[in-house]
């Protein structure tokens, strides 16, 4: 799942420039991680805090005119925030049916408003359509920590079937980055 492989949001996971989007075709539920279901198709996973200043952005002074690229990259792409940082699902079924899969295809299609606004009346439409779900199949919110583990998990997994695992040396030890680790102590 490299970069430069081109997988639709709801249909698979999402993946671009080796970095997972959090709008992968899963859940996180009460029953834990669901890496695949029909019931997930349309369902993302996007910052809670991120939208929620983009909603303060579209409801302010220049009504959403000043939302860029960079801020849908960041509600659809949250690895750069702690791992304590919160994502809730969403549900685009509301939206088109050819609705795109990455941040780049949604922004290239409505813009960088259009895709925000979208996230939002996703949002509600999963708050108004989540008692459609069985309660230990429900999706929930997660952590950024916990996403960044699945997806990690997903990745190795896709590597071990491609025959692309790495072994690390016994004396090689990875560490979170800078920004990650003093956010962690």
């Amino acid at each position: 799942f490299g970069s430069g492989q081109e997988r639709p949001p709801a249909a698979t996971s999402n993946w671009g420039a080796g970095r997972a989007q959090a709008s992968a075709n899963m859940a996180n539920t009460a029953g834990g991680f669901v890496p695949d279901g029909k019931a997930y198709e349309k369902i993302l996973y996007v910052s809670k805090d991120r939208l929620e200043e983009l909603k303060k952005k579209l409801n302010g002074k220049k009504k959403g005119e000043d939302i860029t690229d960079k801020d849908v990259e960041g509600l659809l792409f949250p690895d750069d925030l702690d791992d304590e940082s919160q994502l809730v699902p969403v549900d685009v079924s509301g939206e088109d049916k050819d609705f795109p899969s990455t941040h780049e295809e949604i922004v290239a299609k409505v813009g960088a408003k259009g895709a925000v606004e979208a996230m939002v009346k996703a949002a509600a439409l999963f708050e108004k359509n989540k008692s459609k779900f069985k309660d230990d199949e429900r999706p929930i919110a997660m952590s950024v920590g916990e996403w960044m583990s699945f997806m990690g998990m997903e990745e190795g997994i896709g590597a071990e079937e491609n025959g692309e695992e790495e072994d690390l040396e016994d004396d090689e030890v990875v560490e979170p980055s800078p920004k990650k680790k003093a956010k962690r102590s």
